[in-house]
């Protein structure tokens, strides 16, 4: 049995080299996640023969207990590793379940475990990788009206726009603008997903330091009016987290992907804006900005 213990910020250096190496470039793998969201998901580790195995624990249910893809360097020894969690798993009287696992782990599980697992596609689950320099410039007739949305939202404000990089100075202006921003959504009606997302983006604020968040803020006659921020997964890309604008100003949220781009993401070559959660709107706007590929996730469980 794996003695797993919560993942707290205290755990950063311990799991960043697994994280970044091992990750997949993918946000699910990412210390802003486990923390952030630890209500949701419950996230604790345990590391055998320098391999980190990751137990959602929020999310299992009777009779099933729910992993991610343990990290490291585990193809060479691939069924060791996963039958470390079918014993784990048969001491809860469980069966094994995986949670949005990536294309390489489903096709090694299924190569190595063949009729054991059920495998399916996640696809609110899969997550947008774009290049950095498609959404620095906006090229071409397909990004043309992102461009010139930034552009308008230039002329419209000319010589009223300040962008500073989000620092101790400006962070509290940051989190009051967040709660204005979730006050007025919420009392458009009540969304839970809204709600819970809120809560995490007020730890991230709260812990932005030592989580390592980069980020941007945009003013209009010294007023915050947008923001955005993010981690950066590994040395080639880096994961918007955050992204808020009023909904009252026009071309706040290209100008804010735009700039984040430029700003935020230089030096690296891809930026994950994560997945859409099956939101209608979320997926249409994610897509509009075509995406270099789509990085697939799969829950795979024990039959």
């Amino acid at each position: 049995m794996l003695n797993f213990v919560p993942i707290t910020i205290k755990d950063k250096p311990v799991l960043s080299k697994y994280l970044r190496e091992y990750g997949s470039s993918s946000c699910q793998h990412s210390m802003y996640l486990f923390t952030g969201l630890s209500m949701k998901y419950g996230d604790e580790y345990a590391i055998v023969d320098d391999i980190l195995f990751i137990h959602r624990s929020r999310l299992d249910t009777p009779g099933k207990r729910v992993y991610l893809a343990p990290l490291g360097n585990i193809e060479d020894n691939f069924i060791k590793y996963v039958d470390i969690l079918f014993e784990d798993a048969k001491e809860y009287d469980a069966k094994l379940s995986f949670f949005t696992v990536t294309e390489r782990f489903k096709l090694l599980l299924c190569e190595k475990y063949p009729d054991i697992f059920e495998c399916v596609e996640s696809r609110d689950y899969d997550e947008y990788i774009y290049s950095v320099e498609n959404l620095s410039v906006l090229p071409g007739r397909v990004l043309a009206p992102k461009r010139n949305r930034v552009r308008a939202f230039y002329s419209a404000y000319e010589g009223q726009v300040r962008i500073e990089n989000i620092t101790n100075d400006n962070i509290t202006e940051i989190y009051q603008f967040q709660q204005e921003w979730i006050t007025q959504r919420l009392s458009e009606g009540y969304d839970e997903m809204l709600a819970r997302e809120n809560e995490a983006i007020k730890f991230y604020l709260a812990n932005y330091d030592e989580l390592e968040f980069k980020g941007i803020v945009v003013y209009i006659k010294g007023t915050v009016v947008g923001y955005a921020a993010g981690v950066s997964l590994n040395d080639e890309c880096m994961d918007e987290v955050i992204e808020k604008g009023r909904k009252d100003i026009v071309g706040i949220y290209q100008l804010l992907c735009n700039e984040f781009a430029l700003i935020v993401c230089k030096g690296y070559k891809y930026l994950n804006r994560e997945e859409d959660l099956g939101v209608e709107g979320l997926r249409r706007a994610k897509t509009s900005y075509k995406p270099l590929y789509m990085l697939k996730k799969y829950i795979v469980e024990e039959k």
